[in-house]
């Protein structure tokens, strides 16, 4: 039972970080904040 707890604690953490960076590569990422290119700011 306990193993089976941290394998679903697993997978659900996996779907987390993976949706995430779905949505950071579309670009519709509300939550989450990264640096940008410093370059492209100071244009």
């Amino acid at each position: 039972m306990r193993k089976a707890t941290w394998k679903r604690k697993a997978v659900v953490a996996a779907q987390k970080a993976l949706s995430l960076g779905k949505s950071v590569l579309t670009g519709r990422s509300n939550s989450f904040v990264y640096p940008g290119n410093e370059e492209e700011e100071e244009e």
